[in-house]
């Protein structure tokens, strides 16, 4: 068996979805499992919605829901079927009064739970999976509905939950397995689950590659396919570096650090049930569904070239904050980690000594509000217009010489800060936007162009 899941731009309309049936079809030999994500763009409506019925904004909520239904209705009309399209049109609309009534209880109370939140923005995936089982079995696809709450079990950190494994794996036995065995295409909305006492809660970032995750790792999948629209893990942004290429394999280090640094293939965290496991997670591309994509495992095999791939992320900008006596402060660093976290800020990098730490942030309103904070305690200067490149391969934390070789590349490169990632298999620096290009360039012709020496 293998779980199939189809991102929300392999879904955007009614042609999408047929093409992701077509897919599942070219599988059935598989034994494959199907979850949805919401239609493209849905999440970020169905976000900007709560958040407008939150602050009571009923004007602005009408042309948000007039979108939903416009793009939920285009897809409808991909079922040739009339009586499936009939069908398929009430339930759409039922579940559309549904969520209108939801919005505006939390219009008139003027406010909203993280447990309103999740039923809310449930409903996205809750649409897709109807609209894509009907068009899947409208296109002779054996396709059943199968409600994610009946089968993800979560605790109860909604907009956050974790799944819990074990009883996903007990639900997922009693109620996907037969329709497996049976020969059908068990459809599932991604990024939804329930509480033991049936709640509906969401998986935070990620989310429905976690459903996918979680579902493949409880079942015991042979693979599971992440169906996005890039050609999987490539050795650069191909924007930057129009030689960039399809990486085979890499690691979820080297994943991990990739996403971190800028590729947006998924969000690793997300699959970590399944490569604690020991279950391949495979990165296909919906819109060119003959490439191979890349496979994530646990550790790549012995002889795999040391470097992996070049990340890179522009925009970013530099807050270099120093203690006002520049003599040993135990209470400088503690505060400027307390900014921090007020602010609800991640940094992409750290470089810090007794009396001074530089942060990269990923802009220049996120600089200058942790300077704010800062500024009656310490000197801060903050400098914009800066990207990060960063080198990522499993051979920077095994081989020492791969290590001076990369070290030595980026020193070429006149970078204003370098830092190693926590996990040792990438490295990081920082350099003015508008050599950014340049410097991706340059590592990936070291170091990929014929593959590292």
């Amino acid at each position: 068996m293998i779980v199939m899941k189809f991102g929300g731009t392999s879904l955007a309309d009614a042609d999408r979805i047929r093409a992701a049936a077509e897919i599942v079809r070219g599988r059935l030999a598989r034994e494959p499992i199907v979850v949805v994500s919401a239609l493209a763009g849905v999440t970020d409506l169905l976000v900007r919605a709560v958040a407008h019925a939150r602050a009571g904004e009923r004007e602005a909520l009408e042309p948000i829901l007039s979108d939903l239904v416009r793009r939920h209705r285009w897809a409808v009309g991909g079922v040739d079927d009339p009586k499936r399209r009939h069908d398929l049109g009430l339930a759409v609309d039922a579940l559309f009064e549904e969520l209108r009534q939801l919005l505006r209880s939390m219009r008139i109370l003027g406010e909203g739970t993280p447990r309103s939140s999740d039923a809310l923005l449930a409903y996205g995936e809750i649409l897709s999976s109807r609209i894509a089982t009907a068009i899947f079995a409208d296109r002779g696809l054996p396709a059943r509905l199968v409600d994610a709450r009946e089968v993800v079990l979560t605790d109860e950190r909604h907009g956050a939950a974790e799944p819990s494994i074990d009883e996903v794996a007990d639900r997922g036995l009693k109620t996907l397995a037969p329709l497996v065995a049976a020969g059908e295409v068990p459809v599932v909305a991604g990024f939804v689950g329930a509480t033991r006492d049936g709640r509906t809660t969401t998986l935070g970032r990620g989310g429905s590659d976690a459903s996918a995750a979680v579902l493949g790792a409880a079942l015991g999948a042979e693979e599971i396919e992440i169906w996005t629209d890039v050609d999987g893990v490539m050795t650069a942004d191909p924007r930057r570096v129009p030689g960039a290429r399809t990486r085979e394999t890499v690691s979820f280090a080297e994943a991990a650090e990739l996403a971190y640094y800028g590729a947006k293939v998924l969000h690793p965290a997300s699959i970590a049930p399944a490569v604690r496991r020991s279950i391949p997670v495979r990165v296909l591309n919906a819109l060119r569904p003959e490439g191979r994509g890349t496979v994530i495992v646990d550790e790549v095999a012995p002889g795999a070239p040391p470097v992996a791939s070049v990340a890179s992320r522009a925009g970013v900008a530099a807050l270099r904050v120093a203690s006002r006596s520049l003599r040993a402060d135990p209470a400088f660093l503690p505060r400027v980690l307390r900014a921090l976290e007020e602010e609800r800020l991640a940094p992409d990098l750290v470089v810090a000594s007794e009396v001074a730490v530089t942060l990269v942030l990923p802009g220049r309103p996120e600089a200058e509000s942790i300077a704010r904070r800062l500024a009656d305690h310490a000197r801060v200067e903050v400098r914009e217009g800066r990207g990060v490149v960063c080198v990522v391969g499993a051979g920077l934390a095994a081989q020492g010489v791969v290590r001076a070789r990369v070290l030595e590349a980026v020193a070429r490169l006149e970078p204003e800060l370098v830092a190693m990632g926590s996990s040792a298999s990438s490295l990081a620096a920082l350099v003015p936007e508008e050599r950014l290009d340049a410097c991706v360039r340059a590592l990936h012709a070291e170091f990929l162009d014929g593959e590292a020496r």
